[in-house]
């Protein structure tokens, strides 16, 4: 449990075999490291959320992205965190910022999914149930057919529900990009996200600030500030 809260933060595993720590699996890269979270994990009443916060205040998890000339020679793959390893988030995370971004976000609970009544069940073998039903609640509700992934899912590496997936693959693919350009659920959002620039902010470049604190977390650099106001007169 302490190895794959880690990879969730770092995106690897002390251990990068998660479901297999026998001998066909990795090595940890810093078994005293693991066994000292394990006990932590122990010692802190299996508190999730006490691991979550050691780990994130952690010098390492705060390392930036810069590189360095001489690591790679040493450690190409930065598997001894000498730096932080940039990777992209996860299909949930990607969805439920833009929803929290665009104000669409429904935290309320979810009710059942409208399935059809079961006086109209026509399913077979053959001809299997098949929907999808939109959602702004949280990712981690949307129903999951069995027999076919959710499409936004699948672009963006959702995992196989029918299987236990103690790793995901992360991949980047043209596919993403034409969903992130053309899908309509995209373009609501970033409606949504730019009526709220809009309401709150009165010149282009409070919007410009407002955006990339909201999105990013951080203000805008003068090099992005230029190039958004470059942008917009253009537009």
């Amino acid at each position: 449990l302490a190895n794959r809260i880690w990879q969730h933060h770092f995106g690897r595993g002390i251990v990068s075999t998660p479901s297999n720590f026998g001998l066909n699996g990795q090595p940890p890269t810093h078994p005293e490291l693991l066994e000292w979270l394990a006990t932590q994990l122990v010692d802190r009443g299996w508190s999730i959320k006490t691991m979550h916060r050691l780990m994130m205040l952690s010098k390492t998890y705060r390392l930036s992205s810069q590189y360095d000339e001489a690591n790679p020679v040493i450690d190409p793959a930065a598997k001894w965190l000498w730096r932080c390893n940039r990777r992209r988030l996860d299909a949930e995370v990607i969805r439920d910022s833009m929803l929290a971004l665009s104000g669409n976000l429904d935290k309320n609970r979810p009710g059942p999914h409208p399935f059809p009544p079961a006086s109209e069940w026509k399913f077979n073998q053959g001809e299997p149930f098949k929907d999808i039903y939109p959602s702004k609640h949280r990712s981690v509700y949307l129903m999951t057919c069995r027999n076919q992934r959710h499409p936004y899912l699948g672009i963006f590496d959702g995992p196989d529900t029918n299987l236990s997936t103690g790793w995901r693959t992360l991949s980047m693919s043209p596919q993403q990009t034409l969903y992130l350009m053309n899908n309509s659920f995209v373009h609501d959002q970033a409606k949504g996200f730019a009526e709220r620039l809009l309401q709150d902010s009165s010149s282009a470049e409070e919007r410009i600030i407002d955006a990339h604190r909201r999105a990013w977390g951080r203000g805008a650099t003068p090099m992005e500030l230029e190039r958004a106001k470059a942008y917009l007169d253009t537009y």
